[in-house]
């Protein structure tokens, strides 16, 4: 049996399919998208049992890429039936989706998650009720458990809804035409795909090779002239209607915060107290436990090339150079690198299983007003402290052009997680936590500054923020895992390898005295401007290419990785503020290219690289008079 997990986000699919499959899953970007579908199988005595977990989503009317995946994966059709993962809390929300299936004619059952937090919150819901009024199965389940033969039993009752939606007698009639109309046997409902045909037109008929119906809706433009709008509204209503009638809701209960999140969220105090913990437990984490792994993986390590150098020495000196070179690479990235990005994902996916993320995010609501930055800023810029690319593709929740590119020019210091890399594993652990501070200090002065600029140039979106807020709950160690591993696999897979060919290539000009013709061209920024090494030169170019590049490649420029030994702290301090002000790496470049044309991820590129380098030479020359 293959079926499709559907369900909004935060409502337990991943760990539901983990728990199911013992985190046996395959993660890949949906054909001709960035968006990523998770696959996973089990065995259940003689029953195979596939999994396909899509993209959240509000609704089967695709408006973001992710309900545009999820929508083209329900049409495909490409399986038994659908498993919706309803959250319990948000009832009239979560149904707007099984309605949608019962419209267009999906096998479908329904999986009520958070069920007992609901009943805590003083709500009562009478899921016999909604069982009979949509003719589908509805289980209670818990995703930390298999619960195998609850679902099995689940499975043999799964059918078609024989609920319907009744539109206004406009809307019907259009219906009822195109019914007529339509060629059309297969899976889905014919009044299903009609309703599709006049909400969005366009995937639908594309997928299911259908004509469409622009004359007809033309005709009827007088009595509706949005289409889409009414019919939405009409599925809203009666999204509400059943959870009126299935649900009973104690509001003395329900509409108090606790303790904890008044204090967080409605006291400035209780906001800044709650975001400076956040920040230095994550930044004391990173310090601590990643320099420890550095130094256990390091001393690893070094031995090892020693060993090595003096064993290929022997044979030929290119062999020498060429294999010690990649061996430095592969050592750099596994002890530095490795440490500091695998647990600042660990943090990351802590925060959003414990539901301190949502919260973190509303908490510094305030201070974004006060950057001149729109309220739903804060969402791309806290992803950008994992990644830069996904960040950049996520200014699309900012509601004007100009409100986008104002936020994405940010991310040039907005430290991602290979940066992050850099700083703790270079500066910190070399130069010392003071180092790191100012190092941290200066990039967020250069932000404020940066941000009070735009802001002047650009104007101030004044759009609320409106972030879903989920319970505290407590985090599956393994789910935790598994998901901080998915994160930073491509780190792994990808990355390693061009830490191992950089470090070769690097041999390669060092061993044939090439590397002057890239080093000597530069020595006027590196030796002149900001204090540096000459041959410093090379780790701040091929991070332009991947930032994770700039550790190993900086240990092939100095010949070791123990860079306390050839480099100043203050050298060091200096090196980590040009690696970090600039924009990230050419896969950014490359979505900023995507999102806001050449002309302009040129600019920006350019003008982060000179803004960068001109910042990290100006405070290396204020420090020296201090």
């Amino acid at each position: 049996m293959r079926m499709l997990l559907v369900g909004q986000p935060n409502v337990g699919k991943s760990l539901f399919l983990n728990t199911l499959t013992g985190a046996k899953v395959i993660v890949s970007n949906y054909p001709g998208t960035t968006v990523d579908v998770t696959e996973g199988r089990t065995k259940v005595g003689d029953e195979s049992w596939e999994f396909v977990d899509t993209p959240g989503i509000y609704s089967l009317t695709p408006s973001s890429e992710e309900e545009k995946v999820t929508y083209r994966i329900v049409l495909e059709g490409n399986y038994d039936f659908v498993i919706h993962i309803l959250d319990a809390l948000a009832l009239e929300r979560n149904l707007i989706i099984s309605l949608q299936l019962a419209e267009l004619g999906v096998p479908f059952m329904i999986a009520v998650n958070f069920y007992e937090e609901a009943l805590k919150k003083g709500m009562k819901i009478d899921l016999r009720a909604l069982e009979e009024l949509l003719g589908v199965p509805v289980v209670v389940i818990n995703p930390f458990k298999k619960e195998i033969e609850k679902l099995k039993n689940a499975f043999k009752s799964v059918k078609k809804s024989n609920y319907s939606i009744q539109y206004d007698d406009h809307i019907e009639e259009m219906i009822e035409i195109i019914e007529r109309e339509i060629d059309y046997e297969g899976k889905f409902s014919k009044r299903g795909i009609a309703v599709k045909i006049l909400e969005e037109g366009d995937m639908v008929c594309r997928l299911l090779n259908l004509n469409k119906f622009e004359n007809l809706k033309e005709r009827y433009r007088g009595v509706h002239p949005n289409v889409t709008r009414d019919i939405v509204i009409t599925r809203a209503g009666y999204a509400f209607y059943i959870s009126q009638k299935i649900l009973t809701y104690k509001e003395e209960r329900a509409n108090k915060l606790n303790l904890l999140d008044n204090f967080i969220l409605n006291n400035p105090i209780g906001s800044a107290v709650f975001s400076l913990s956040v920040l230095s437990l994550i930044f004391l984490g990173l310090f601590y436990i990643g320099g420890w792994f550095q130094d256990a993986l390091g001393n690893l390590f070094e031995g090892y090339i020693e060993s090595l150098s003096a064993y290929l020495s022997a044979y030929h000196p290119l062999l020498d150079v060429l294999v010690t070179n990649a061996f430095i690479g592969l050592a750099a990235g596994i002890s530095i690198a490795v440490p500091y990005v695998g647990i600042f994902y660990i943090f990351l996916t802590f925060m959003e299983d414990t539901g301190l993320l949502s919260r973190f995010i509303i908490a510094l609501n305030g201070l974004m007003s006060r950057l001149n930055l729109p309220a739903k800023a804060i969402i791309p810029l806290m992803l950008g402290f994992g990644c830069s690319v996904p960040a950049i593709k996520s200014t699309r929740i900012l509601s004007n052009f100009k409100d986008r590119f104002k936020v994405a020019i940010l991310y040039s210091v907005v430290p991602c997680s290979s940066r992050n890399a850099i700083l703790f594993g270079v500066v910190g652990h070399y130069a010392g936590i003071g180092y790191l501070i100012l190092t941290y200090f200066t990039l967020l002065v250069v932000f404020i500054i940066t941000s009070k600029i735009l802001g002047i140039v650009v104007s101030k979106e004044r759009l609320p923020l409106v972030e879903e807020m989920p319970p505290y709950r407590m985090p599956v160690v393994r789910n935790l895992l598994v998901k901080a591993w998915v994160r930073m696999e491509d780190f792994v897979k990808v990355v390693i390898p061009l830490l191992v060919a950089g470090g070769i290539l690097y041999g390669m000009l060092d061993y044939y005295d090439l590397t002057a013709f890239i080093v000597k061209p530069f020595r006027f920024l590196t030796v002149s401007w900001l204090g540096l090494p000459a041959n410093t030169v090379i780790p701040l170019l091929y991070g332009f290419l991947q930032k994770d590049l700039v550790i190993a490649m900086l240990a092939n420029a100095m010949g070791t990785y123990d860079f306390g030994t050839v480099l100043s702290k203050f050298q060091i301090f200096t090196f980590g503020l040009a690696s970090s002000a600039q924009i990230p790496c050419i896969i950014a470049f490359g979505m900023f290219i995507k999102e806001f044309g050449f002309k302009r991820a040129l600019i920006v590129t350019f003008s982060a690289f000179i803004y960068g380098m001109l910042i990290a030479g100006l405070i290396y020359r204020l420090i020296a008079l201090i």
